[in-house]
């Protein structure tokens, strides 16, 4: 039996569309009500702390680091840490949401079609999660974008962190052929890429008939439609709609502009795209690290041609 069948599952249910959710508001508002007064009982001050649990990424029962870094007030005037990028695991490094996908993939692999995910592609290559996901699967590939002044495909050395060659990818025109992998991964990368319909479409055009996309992104659970903060002009320089927001770049140091504020639109982006029961996974469960709500893993099948 492996250690984590003695942790209860962190999935609270999967939804289809903003409507899908809405109709579940009074049991979701009793639901995270209670969930609140739990993840308020487990922060005794601003402070940073630590939270004893299990880290399904590496199989260890460890003091997870809660920190204040990047905190923020909701709209009822509540400061919260940012839930997702915190309660790192003190042996693997991997924050709440890097391992909210490795555990949603280690029961992806544990369900009737995971001997069919053998062939894996990472949109990372240096980050904590790169060597779990390589562990999880028999052939995984993994790539960062590198700049517009690096060739598809090429591998560069790379030296943030440490000295190693790191491929180069565009998620919007991947080097690789047609049907090259059964699953795509992606972690809160889609806010960075204005043509981000382009970027779904290449991520159906690599997948076999069958394979499926997995990723994060921050997500506005509250607005049905996307929000763009900023776009592209023909002359390929940026036009901002909103005061501009950067995110952390595992490659860079200047950080990755957030070209847009995801809502439930995102369903349709998908389904429109390429994919086929695009469905949006709610998960909560201190026993794992994992505080603060709501909070979705995403997911897509690739559409089978007719």
């Amino acid at each position: 039996m492996n250690h984590d069948c003695f942790y209860p599952s962190i999935w609270l249910g999967s939804f289809i569309s903003k409507s899908a959710f809405d109709s579940q508001s009074k049991h979701l508002n009793e639901l995270f009500g209670v969930l609140d007064t739990i993840d308020d009982c487990m922060l005794p001050s601003r402070h940073p702390t630590t939270l004893r649990a299990y880290c399904a990424a590496c199989g260890t029962v460890t003091d997870m680091q809660l920190t204040w870094h990047y905190c923020a007030t909701n709209a009822a005037g509540s400061v919260h840490p940012a839930w997702t990028e915190t309660a790192a695991c003190q042996v693997c490094g991997l924050n709440s949401r890097m391992r909210a996908v490795i555990d949603y993939l280690r029961r992806l692999l544990e369900g009737e079609q995971g001997a069919n995910y053998k062939r894996v592609y990472c949109a990372e290559r240096t980050t904590p999660s790169y060597p779990v996901i390589e562990r999880l699967f028999d052939k995984v590939t993994g790539s960062e974008y590198l700049g517009d002044d690096k060739k598809l495909g090429q591998k560069s050395l790379h030296y943030k962190g440490y000295p190693r060659l790191v491929r180069h990818e565009d998620l919007t025109q991947l080097s690789f052929a047609a049907k090259s992998f059964d699953l795509v991964v992606t972690q809160d990368v889609f806010e960075h890429i204005p043509n981000y319909h382009q970027a779904f479409r290449e991520c159906a055009r690599v997948l076999d008939d069958g394979g499926m996309l997995v990723f994060t992104i921050p997500f506005f659970f509250d607005q049905q439609v996307t929000r763009v903060r900023a776009s592209l002009r023909a002359d390929g320089q940026v036009e901002h709609h909103l005061p501009p927001e950067y995110h952390g770049n595992p490659v860079s140091n200047e950080g990755s502009l957030c070209f847009q504020n995801f809502g439930w639109d995102i369903i349709d982006d998908l389904n429109n795209n390429g994919f086929i029961d695009a469905r949006a996974s709610l998960y909560w469960g201190p026993w794992q690290g994992h505080l603060g709500l709501p909070f979705f893993v995403f997911s897509a099948i690739k559409k089978r041609p007719a």
